[in-house]
């Protein structure tokens, strides 16, 4: 292992031509740019060293960010201005840095200090006060039990806590774009708890949540929904943990809640929270 003698934080964006990439492939992409900018990353121990770049999460598939965060441990010092030349010289496509702070070799790892993060996402198929009744409804609600699939496991959680606030905005002209029909729009803003000990809130949760409470269908979130799946209010679910079913039926009367253009905003770590008022 070399040693570390300094510690950028990265803040940085994930534009549309790198929504598709999965994270294991921007870590290598990012590591092959940093060889590219020749920047001396130090590297870690064991008989396959790797460079010492951390990424505070991981982006879900299609997701896009404007604020995200990465720690990188230089094993000789360089300036802010030669830090940032040699990144604009190797960046990979459809990423871009917005800033980077010189932090504290010693400072607590960057992923456990995470407490939050911003989302907005727009909806199509659905009116503005039918939404927004339905957001006041889940933010009133003391629980919101779920399930979330898991290969061949179910696992039930509250997606309540995880839930630190939502509002109704105007829709995202971008995802408006990318529309194949001619439908309503709505803006959803999220803020969701992200903590390792505390569990993290997931878009494509709320967004199946809020589908129940409007008696729609939506995507399953995580596995499932990689699997074609949907889910529905039905006799065997409830407006918050909606019955699975195989796919959507064409030919049903269900409606159907179309999340598009998910969007990070920004990561929150803990020592900004009371700043930003983000916990009780």
């Amino acid at each position: 292992m070399s040693e570390i003698r300094q510690r950028w934080r990265l803040i940085f964006a994930r534009d549309e031509e790198a929504r598709y990439i999965s994270h294991l492939d921007a870590v290598h992409l990012w590591e092959r740019a940093f060889r590219r900018g020749e920047i001396p990353l130090a590297t870690s121990e064991g008989f396959n060293p790797r460079p010492k770049l951390v990424f505070a999460a991981p982006l879900q598939l299609g997701m896009l960010a404007e604020h995200d965060l990465a720690d990188l441990f230089l094993a000789e010092r360089l300036t802010s201005p030669d830090l940032r030349g040699r990144l604009a010289s190797g960046m990979p496509r459809g990423y871009r840095v917005v800033d980077l702070h010189d932090v504290w070799v010693g400072a607590p790892a960057l992923a456990p200090q995470l407490v939050a993060a911003d989302y907005r996402v727009t909806l199509f198929n659905v009116k503005h006060d039918d939404l927004a009744a339905a957001v006041a409804r889940m933010m009133a609600a003391d629980k919101l039990p779920r399930q979330r699939n898991r290969e061949k496991r179910t696992i039930s959680y509250d997606l309540r806590p995880l839930l630190l606030e939502a509002q109704v905005r105007a829709p995202d002209p971008a995802a408006i774009a990318q529309a194949t029909a001619d439908l309503a729009a709505v803006g959803l803003w999220l803020r969701l708890r992200h903590s390792q000990d505390g569990g993290s809130g997931r878009v494509d949760e709320v967004v199946a949540a809020l589908a129940g409470e409007l008696g729609m269908a939506t995507h399953l979130p995580s596995g499932a929904a990689e699997r074609g799946a949907a889910e529905r209010p039905g006799a065997g679910g409830s407006a918050t943990n909606p019955e699975p079913i195989d796919t959507p039926d064409p030919a049903a009367t269900i409606p159907f809640l179309e999340a598009v253009g998910a969007v990070r905003e920004r990561l929150w770590l803990a020592e900004e929270q009371e700043l930003a008022g983000i916990l009780p």
